[in-house]
């Protein structure tokens, strides 16, 4: 199970970092065909940062980009890491539909691909999720999102807080098999840990998005969290270095 690999990998490795593997094509450099340039490309990033890292998240929309091919080197991907590695992994896809659809989406993620953990929107509440935790597997619900437009309806009322509730109680009732995706752009870290009792906060939004990591470490170091980076990492000129330099800010954080 994730949280229990999580665990484990995090002692480990003394890291709270999750690499983002969001593996534009448009950004590799290369002459190889698409499935090699996604698929090396991901094996040599995983390799550099393996063991300086929590967990490892792949974000489905650039490799669905990518056509058949692209899918081709996400499944793989899930392979490598899994033969070569301990390391977690998280499918970021975002999904959300209704029950029977919701089924054959965790058939494919779940049973075929073999995520550790997924993320998913709620907005269409709980049959949308229960496929995936049945079968056993994480998942990260979207609770507060780190772009700009949260302030359309997540943040109107303080819906967050709805959603972390929501969340809560299928934890409790699926157990640590719940964790919050949070964005640290916001910085409403303080009211929503009164209502996580023990879900792991995926927390996207350091970095590029603008998020402080000083102040998010001061709010979440009492809670079970990681921290993605995906482009600062990924697409840096030394990505060992730049993965080293984000888990040593963290860890001198706490």
């Amino acid at each position: 199970m994730f949280y229990n690999k999580y665990l484990k990998i995090k002692e480990k490795n003394n890291s709270h970092v999750c690499v983002g593997l969001d593996s534009d094509y448009e950004k590799i450099n290369g002459e190889e065909d698409l499935y090699n340039k996604i698929y090396n490309f991901n094996k040599n990033i995983i390799e550099k940062t393996k063991n300086h890292v929590c967990c490892f998240k792949i974000n489905s929309a650039f490799y669905e980009k990518a056509g058949i091919d692209g899918i081709k080197a996400m499944e793989d991907t899930v392979k490598y890491i899994k033969a070569n590695t301990e390391i977690p992994i998280i499918l970021d896809i975002k999904r959300s539909d209704i029950l029977n659809t919701a089924k054959a989406y965790a058939d494919y993620f779940v049973d075929k691909i073999k995520a550790d953990s997924v993320t998913l929107n709620p907005l269409m509440g709980r049959d949308s999720i229960t496929p995936y935790l049945e079968k056993d597997v994480h998942v990260f619900i979207l609770a507060l999102t780190s772009n700009p437009s949260a302030n359309d309806f997540i943040m109107k009322d303080k819906f967050y807080l709805t959603l972390t509730k929501f969340s809560q109680e299928l934890n409790n009732e699926f157990e640590n098999q719940v964790g919050i995706v949070v964005g640290a752009t916001n910085e409403k870290f303080k009211e929503i840990n009164k209502i996580n009792d023990n879900m792991i906060y995926l927390i996207p939004g350091i970095g590029a998005q603008g998020g402080d990591l000083k102040n998010t470490l001061e709010q979440v170091k009492d809670k079970e969290f990681v921290i993605n980076s995906s482009r600062g990492i990924i697409f840096s000129n030394e990505p060992e270095k730049s993965v080293i330099e984000l888990k040593n800010k963290i860890n001198g954080g706490l």
